[in-house]
């Protein structure tokens, strides 16, 4: 896909004055994510101009996007004042103002004579009076969905100017299902646009991705070969190409593969001799060094953001819990020090919390649990009689993507980092789902 043509009609930012007198102009920050204080926006979301089936796709998009942030409260189709015009002059501020409205959200899309939409988009400040994003921009796409992957792309623009983070509108999660075999799926980050990825007949497992969301990486059990024998396998899948290769076919255990983010290797466990250790495989040497040596097992490293830090799940003390350590395996330290059970750790994107699934004692099923990488502030975020297990962050950080088998089977679930929200988003279809994995922004 591709964006083009976009024209910037207005972009309005706060002013502020250096103790020395200089004015210097920075974005405003409307919406400070991560403030305690931080109140949701009563926001009024017009319908969208332009041909109606499109126009209705990019609205429908565009408030479950903005929905799905938490930051938002949407006004109610029905309470919403008489739209007016687009750009400022057109239309009253009073009606909103009435109602509490703090922003408006005007679009309309227009389909050009080569068949491209063209989008206006302008986002208003209700009791300034002022336009604080207008854009028009053509859109060319591959996709048969143009207004939804629009919408996912002023959505982001829209996030961006109101909080000064990029959003995850355009992100797409994987995942394993299955119910006697298991197969790799991939989905939107709000669960539309289903699609299998792999027909393996057998077990693809663990996938996850590269740094760009180009390529990923996942475990089967499909014979390397022809008349081969079966074996857990590493294969890179290409997403553009749709296209896979054999990574490694070393005799033994081959799984849980993730790529650093900025250098040419990957940590996985591998295992030939019965006992799984964490391994870095030089993608280009193809060289494969360990990094661990443990009583019975280490496994499910994550990378930190940073590439300088591992964590990953151990039993180097007889239980398994988290460890972090140095990217080269010194260094490491036990975070865990409570539970039965603790594994599938992965990093926050700003590397500041750690997520987990443990085991508190042999009566309860697994939960979501955050800590500290130095080990401090762990705060349990799922509860129940039912398991939660494989959280993954999205890319800002501020929701979790689990398997839980709170409905029966297991399934893909999402809530906030707080452990609110949650809400289903695999087919229950599918058979069990596990091991999501959320990719960067793309």
């Amino acid at each position: 896909m591709r964006f083009s043509g976009i024209k910037i009609l207005t972009l309005c930012f706060a002013v502020g004055v250096s103790s020395v007198g200089f004015s210097v102009e920075r974005p405003r920050i409307y919406i400070p994510v991560g403030h305690p204080d931080l109140k949701k926006v009563l926001l009024a979301v017009e319908a969208t101009g332009g041909p109606r089936a499109l126009s209705s796709e990019f609205s429908k998009t565009l408030t479950n996007d903005l929905n799905f942030t938490d930051l938002f409260v949407i006004l109610p189709e029905e309470k919403l004042p008489k739209a007016g015009g687009m750009v400022l002059g057109s239309f009253d501020f009073k009606p909103y103002k009435a109602l509490g409205v703090e922003m408006v959200i005007k679009s309309a899309l227009v389909v050009k004579p080569d068949k491209s939409i063209e989008a206006e988009l302008r986002l208003y400040d209700v009791a300034r009076g002022i336009q604080i994003l207008g854009r028009k921009y053509p859109f060319v796409s591959n996709s048969n969905q143009p207004a939804r992957e629009l919408a996912h792309f002023a959505g982001n623009e829209i996030i961006k100017i109101l909080t000064g983070e990029d959003g995850v509108f355009r992100t797409r999660i994987l995942m394993s299902c299955g119910i006697k075999r298991k197969e790799i799926f991939i989905m939107d980050f709000d669960g539309a646009n289903l699609k299998q990825l792999t027909n393996d007949g057998n077990f693809a497992l663990s996938p996850t991705w590269s740094p760009q969301g180009d390529r990923i990486v996942f475990t089967s059990y499909r014979p390397s070969k022809k008349g081969g024998f079966v074996n857990p396998n590493l294969y890179i899948y290409n997403i553009r190409t749709n296209q896979r290769s054999l990574l490694t076919a070393a005799k033994g255990v081959n799984s849980g593969a993730v790529f650093h983010p900025t250098e040419n290797k990957l940590a996985y466990t591998f295992s030939n001799n019965g006992k799984p250790e964490i391994f870095i495989l030089d993608l280009q040497k193809r060289t494969r060094v360990p990094i661990t040596s443990t009583q019975f097992f280490s496994v499910e490293p994550d990378w930190s953001p940073d590439g300088n830090r591992l964590t990953f799940s151990s039993s180097k003390t007889g239980r398994p819990h988290v460890y972090v350590s140095n990217a080269d395996g010194s260094s490491a330290r036990q975070l865990t020090k409570v539970g039965i059970y603790n594994s599938s750790p992965k990093w926050s994107p700003k590397g500041d919390r750690i997520a987990f699934c443990g085991q508190e004692n042999k009566a309860n099923n697994f939960n979501v649990f955050l800590i500290d990488p130095n080990g401090s502030n762990l705060v349990r975020i799922t509860e129940g009689r039912f398991s939660s297990e494989n959280p993954v962050f999205s890319p800002d950080g501020r929701h979790i993507a689990f398997s839980s088998n709170r409905e029966g089977r297991y399934r893909i679930y999402i809530m906030s980092a707080d452990g609110t929200g949650i809400r289903a988003l695999s087919p229950a279809k599918l058979g069990d789902c596990k091991q999501p994995a959320w990719s960067p922004r793309l």
